[in-house]
């Protein structure tokens, strides 16, 4: 059984560069090394069978191995967390990785390794009425993922991603980073601090 959680601004950023007792004390409150990753809005992803520390240039962690954790960084876009019987999975979906469909790919590769029934839990990320990008952003992804519609000129996340990994049983906190004060939000104030999901077997 998968153990996830998502802290918020009083447990302190984990932006780039890591603070070294940040980690420490993520490791401490999991009770094992946490796998952090170097995103880049993209769609890579990386089976993790050992630690690695920090892995690169990519948006996705996938991993059976039971004696790590896995950690994804947002300050507004989704930290998604799958898992399975065997697997776990940490990734980054803002909108750019919605239209790289990352989650999507990382589903897949988690059925190539074995995952039968896949769970998803979207943490804290800013929501539809808040996710504002613009007349002519929103109409261009609108087309493409229709459900990402809704209030003018913005994007709903959630619904973009829950659409497009319909086989996963997601489930969404329903926690707005700009409108809760309680977390980061890049879009709220243009602040570097970042939270975390995480999760291990």
């Amino acid at each position: 059984m998968a153990r996830l959680l998502f802290t918020a601004r009083e447990f302190g950023s984990l932006a780039d560069p890591v603070n070294p007792a940040a980690i420490e004390n993520l490791e401490t409150l999991i009770g094992k090394p946490v796998q952090l990753m170097q995103q880049t809005h993209g769609n890579n992803l990386f089976e993790v069978k050992s630690f690695e520390n920090i892995k690169q240039n990519t948006d996705s962690l996938i991993t059976s191995n039971k004696d790590l954790a896995l950690a994804v960084r947002v300050a507004d876009c989704i930290p998604l967390l799958l898992y399975s019987a065997s697997l776990i999975a940490a990734v980054h979906v803002g909108r750019r990785g919605l239209i790289n469909e990352v989650a999507a790919k990382t589903v897949a590769k988690m059925r190539t390794l074995g995952a039968i029934e896949i769970s998803g839990v979207a943490g804290p990320h800013i929501c539809g009425d808040c996710y504002e990008v613009g007349d002519d952003m929103a109409e261009q992804i609108h087309k493409s993922h229709p459900t990402t519609g809704g209030k003018k000129g913005h994007l709903n996340l959630f619904a973009g991603l829950k659409d497009q990994i319909k086989e996963v049983n997601l489930e969404n906190v329903n926690i707005c980073t700009k409108e809760n004060n309680q977390y980061f939000s890049y879009r709220n104030s243009a602040e570097p601090g970042r939270q975390v999901g995480v999760i291990s077997l």
